[in-house]
């Protein structure tokens, strides 16, 4: 037989199993991506540092995008080219000081505070309507002028609306009545709703109803009840569209962008028209910060409504793609705090913020790309305006704070060591939710209100009487036996009420019942048989039993 040759080198032939690949060690990649994503998801304060670094990385993005954006009109406009931006960043800054707040802030001294602000937020939009007092910005009346600076009072009553409707329907989420869960929230809606319906102004117009509708969905309204709802506000919206020219204009712009019309390019399309121009220019990585050709007065609005525009010209579809990624991010945390909260008002409050700013954020990107139609609503954190930074901030501290009062989180925070090394500037320690007495029920089924139907006992029942104690025995006397009771499945059928009847009927003493189960345990004595067993055994050995056969 041929002998086969040495490997080169010296070396030792390599075995076998070195050479055969094996599909059982080979390494998973999934599973190497997926286990920190499931370290990170599983972390008590996972949604508490998902929001605070999006907050972050958001303000930092839109701040840099109104300064790129921007420069160019504040020069044009007789200034430096940094007005419009100290000013954004003033304005940013008193919105950190709201989240700063609004992260400490108590949830009961919140619950509390939101009827006077819905009141406040009433008065101003009501003041918009007031000549001299509401300003008109391109065809829109929706800003109070206070000389130094303007004020946009349908932002305010977007915040008073989330944090009061949320208030009110967490009290009646344990009624199970759906009347109870929509006519309170579509009152206070009705009276926020109607300012913004009379005066021009398409964004104020969608605003609070995005609001409104959040809030349903996160209260958990039956589905045909909530398509009943958005599609009473399609017909209100499709009415108001049409009761003023420049609305139904914008309606019918959009019906042409969507399906490629640009025949008329410098009319009511022109925005819209160039706002596609820019993105088509940025390709997928961009011209480069600061390197924008349409805010040269090509295009407007571009540090405000199509700011997002200026990011996919500037960025590319990967800096729109990072804006998009965040709001995403932002999405899911809430989301999660929503899931993860007991308390009904945090969970309403933090599904009602997440899906509104989201929500808001997605219907700007819409209009900038042509999917829906020009609204005016505000890219949040990113675009060019104060009331809705400040506002917005103040909303995600809101959704932070609700972020450090999940179970888990409460647990970690309370075990941490750091919470013997507290500062002045350390934050308070977070509750454990309590739940508090519910709308009391009428005895009318049906009835709003007053009361509502009942879908068995309330969660939240009066104590029961203590009973009295029993008096004390004499010295020397032996005691009462203990006794146990067993639930008789009889007698909880015939409770009306449900609960597990417990009676003494087949009460047995705990001695008794301690003596059976020594004995139940204990080996059977062997008959008396007349044979000799094994010392300290319970039954014959083998030895004696041979003898027996």
């Amino acid at each position: 037989m041929a002998q086969e040759d040495p490997p080169r080198g010296g070396g030792r032939p390599a075995p076998e199993a070195a050479t055969t690949a094996d599909p059982g060690s080979r390494p998973d990649l999934l599973g190497r991506i997926a286990a920190p994503l499931a370290a990170v998801n599983r972390a008590p304060l996972t949604s508490y540092h998902v929001v605070m670094v999006v907050t972050c990385l958001l303000t930092v993005i839109g701040l840099g995008m109104v300064l790129s954006s921007s420069n160019v009109l504040a020069f044009s406009g007789g200034g430096t080219p940094f007005d419009i931006f100290l000013r954004q960043t003033l304005f940013v800054l008193i919105g950190w000081v709201g989240f700063l707040v609004a992260l400490r802030t108590r949830i009961e001294l919140v619950r509390k505070a939101a009827f006077p602000l819905l009141l406040v937020a009433i008065v101003l939009l009501v003041a918009v309507l007031i000549p001299g007092v509401g300003m008109e910005v391109n065809g829109s009346r929706g800003w109070i002028d206070l000389k130094l600076f303007a004020i946009q009072p349908a932002e305010i009553a977007k915040f008073a609306f989330i944090i009061w409707a949320s208030s009110v329907v967490a009290k009646r989420m344990r009624t199970g009545y759906w009347l109870d869960l929509l006519f309170p929230a579509e009152v206070g809606y009705g009276v926020i709703a109607a300012p913004g319906d009379a005066a021009p102004g398409l964004g104020r117009a969608t605003a609070v109803p995005c609001a409104c509708v959040c809030l349903l969905w996160s209260a958990g309204s039956p589905a045909r009840h909530f398509l009943l709802v958005i599609a009473l506000g399609v017909v209100v919206f499709a009415v108001s569209a049409v009761a003023f020219a420049y609305r139904f204009e914008r309606i019918r712009t959009f019906l042409d962008t969507f399906v490629g019309d640009f025949s008329n390019p410098q009319g009511s399309a022109y925005q819209s028209y160039q706002g596609m121009l820019s993105l088509a220019d940025g390709g997928l990585f961009g011209v480069g910060l600061g390197q924008s050709s349409a805010k040269w007065f090509y295009l407007p609005e571009a540090t405000n409504d199509f700011i997002f525009a200026i990011i996919g010209e500037e960025l590319g579809w990967f800096g729109a793609a990072v804006v998009v990624s965040l709001y995403l991010a932002l999405g899911w945390a809430g989301m999660r705090i929503a899931l993860r909260s007991v308390d009904p008002f945090r969970r309403l409050l933090a599904g009602t913020v997440t899906a509104s700013i989201v929500l808001q954020a997605f219907i700007n990107i819409g209009y900038v790309v042509g999917l829906l139609p020009v609204t005016g609503l505000q890219l949040p954190l990113i675009s060019n305006g104060g009331t809705s930074a400040v506002v917005t901030l103040t909303s995600l501290g809101l959704l932070a704070n609700c972020a450090r009062h999940e179970p888990e989180a409460i647990s970690a925070i309370l075990s941490s060591p750091a919470r013997h090394r507290r500062r002045w500037y350390s934050l308070p320690e977070p509750r454990p939710y309590r739940p508090g007495r519910p709308v009391p029920a009428s005895d009318t089924p049906g009835r709003s209100s007053a009361g509502t139907r009942r879908y068995g006992e309330p969660g939240a029942r009066p104590p029961a009487a203590r009973p009295a104690r029993a008096p004390r025995q004499a010295r020397g006397a032996s005691p009462a036996p203990a006794y146990e009771s067993i639930p008789i499945p009889g007698a909880a059928a015939r409770d009306r009420r449900g609960a597990t009847a417990v009676t003494g009927r087949t009460a047995r003493t705990v001695r008794g019942r301690e003596a059976e189960d020594r004995q139940r345990r204990s080996p059977a004595a062997p008959p008396d048989s007349g044979t000799r067993q094994a010392p300290g055994a319970g039954r014959p050995s083998p030895i004696h039993r041979s003898r027996e056969r």
